[in-house]
């Protein structure tokens, strides 16, 4: 069966049946070092899927680089080094890759990382692979399983701006590229956060939905959305569209701490599921590396 019918979860779920290995379903693996996690967060992004190769590939890098930081941050964790995978077609400017690896190592400097090298292959298509290694102390970390009834659901942002963004480069402003690259790893939020009970966190990658249902699943409750997190949502259908996208990397967090200065979700209760704020129960809906089709996720809001 082709596994656009199947989707990425059951594919994820088959692989580690394979393994035979419980899944840690996790943004990044603890590996035991004594007092602390050392982490590893590992993430990719191709041509054609996630960039153009026309795109600024300075602004590329960045984004290359913010994405496996993103990661990391949702785990509570300080960033150490980072390695990467190039694949580039035979075809590709030597520029442009200079250019790639400039924007780079201007994020890492701007995060104080050290690069430690990696792989350099050839492909059909541009694909980078990063891996970023960090580390945080145990029983400070954050995981996904940790949500509790009574719990607020908080956001670090509002979202939309990247998801707007996408909308409208799909219609054609191809310039609004560069707010879909322009995302923001959470790191700088985790210092105040380190005075709360973080019961759960994730990255919003995928959607609002995908995300609070891994949580409600994993922990083993509801989750209710009370509050439209969104910035201006001109519409219902936009509002929707905007928690089905995600790709603005903002981190949702569960906490039984009353927050100022992060927008409120909603709550966690007994039970199982993710309800909206129209009452609807939502699944698994988000972002699908196997399913979804990206122009017509992107180009579901309309004007």
């Amino acid at each position: 069966m082709e596994i656009s019918r199947i989707g990425e979860r059951k594919l994820i779920e088959d692989i580690w049946k394979i393994i035979g290995e419980r899944n840690e379903d996790e943004d990044a693996h603890f590996f035991d070092a004594g007092d602390r996690y050392l982490l590893f967060a590992m993430d990719t992004v191709n041509e054609g899927f996630h960039f153009e190769r026309e795109w600024d590939p300075r602004h590329v890098g960045k984004f290359f680089v913010d994405i496996n930081l993103s990661d990391v941050a949702s785990k509570n964790g300080r960033p150490l080094e980072m390695m990467a995978s190039f694949s580039f077609p035979k075809s590709l400017e030597e520029e442009w890759i200079e250019n790639l690896v400039a924007g780079i190592k201007e994020e890492l400097d701007r995060y104080g990382l050290k690069y430690s090298g990696g792989d350099l292959k050839e492909a059909k298509k541009i694909s980078l692979t990063g891996l970023v290694i960090g580390e945080v102390r145990k029983g400070e970390e954050f995981r996904r399983n940790g949500a509790r009834p009574g719990d607020f659901v908080y956001i670090s942002s509002r979202i939309g701006r990247n998801e707007r963004a996408i909308i409208e480069y799909y219609r054609g402003n191809r310039e609004r590229y560069r707010e879909i690259l322009d995302i923001k790893p959470r790191l700088d939020i985790l210092p105040s956060l380190k005075k709360y009970a973080i019961t759960s966190c994730i990255d919003n990658s995928d959607g609002v939905y995908k995300s609070l249902d891994l949580i409600s699943r994993l922990s083993g409750v509801k989750i209710a959305i009370e509050n439209d997190i969104s910035e201006n949502s001109r519409n219902e259908e936009e509002r929707v569209s905007i928690y089905t996208m995600g790709g603005d990397y903002e981190l949702l967090f569960t906490t039984p701490n009353r927050l100022r200065g992060y927008p409120l979700i909603g709550r966690v209760y007994e039970g199982e599921g993710v309800v909206d704020l129209n009452g609807r129960l939502v699944g698994q809906e988000g972002y699908d590396h196997f399913v979804t089709e990206r122009r017509l996720i992107r180009t579901k809001v309309r004007r």
